[in-house]
């Protein structure tokens, strides 16, 4: 009877132990549980506040775009403008000049036309100070708007073919090209003098780069980085190299047009 309460009373202390256990366990899961909570709450926090960011991200780059756009659209809208315009440099300039009228001889004569009809497609004739005349001591530029971008376009290619001249002083004729633009080509100058040097075409993009063709594959370079991997990768360093390349390059153009070429006649 003796060793069978025994046998309970150690029972009965092995329950107590697992009870205690038991209500440990459950607190230390209520704690486990308010932890977890408190990490949620933290959580959503940081959530709305990383939306929050998002969306300012969002509305900064949406406004981003909006400058960038605006600004490509201003300097397309002074391309489109500018395109009306042409640079006359080293006028003589005379005291009571008739600017229109002066003009309007010089130009009808280039082109052939009646000074009336030339005078007709004049828009606005005016003389401008310029750092390049100021330097080198020249006349004031005159810059004149035409009313067609036609008459513009038939002056330049007739001043390529045939020196413009008054007074027995040779008239250089240039496009206009807004401040913002030129500025911006400048920082493409490496590349475009080497294609000159070269003899490479390429034509500017607006807003900005170039578009040309090097060794029969088409080339859109938009952005300096562009122009700067390309410049490394055909010309910088590569000088001699570069220059025999070409050479050889074009010697093997010929050759396979020479073959081109004779096929067809046998054919």
């Amino acid at each position: 009877m003796q060793k069978i309460l025994q046998v309970v009373n150690e029972n009965g202390k092995r329950i107590e132990k697992i009870e205690q256990k038991l209500d440990e366990t459950d607190e230390n899961i209520k704690a486990l549980q308010q932890t977890i909570e408190k990490y949620g709450e933290r959580i959503k926090k940081i959530e709305e506040q990383q939306e929050q960011k998002d969306k300012e991200m969002g509305s900064f780059n949406t406004r981003l775009n909006e400058v960038e756009r605006d600004h490509n659209e201003s300097l397309r809208g002074e391309m489109d403008r500018s395109e009306f315009y042409l640079r006359f440099q080293n006028v003589e300039e005379e005291k009571g000049e008739n600017l229109l009228e002066k003009m309007a001889q010089i130009l009808a004569e280039l082109l052939e036309i009646t000074e009336e009809k030339m005078r007709d497609g004049i828009d606005e004739t005016f003389r401008v100070y310029t750092r390049y005349a100021m330097r080198n001591k020249l006349p004031r530029e005159i810059h004149i708007r035409f009313t067609k971008k036609s008459i513009k376009s038939q002056i330049l290619q007739a001043a390529r073919d045939k020196t413009l001249k008054y007074n027995n002083k040779d008239i250089m004729v240039l496009k206009q090209v807004p401040r913002r633009v030129r500025e911006s080509r400048r920082e493409y100058a490496f590349l475009s003098k080497e294609l000159l040097r070269r003899g490479v075409n390429y034509r500017w993009l607006i807003p900005e780069g170039l578009l040309f063709v090097w060794r029969e594959q088409r080339h859109r370079i938009d952005t300096v980085e562009k122009a700067e991997l390309f410049y490394d990768e055909y010309f910088r360093g590569k000088e001699g190299n570069g220059r025999q390349d070409e050479l050889m390059w074009n010697s093997q153009r010929n050759v396979q047009q020479q073959v081109k070429k004779q096929n067809n006649l046998g054919q």
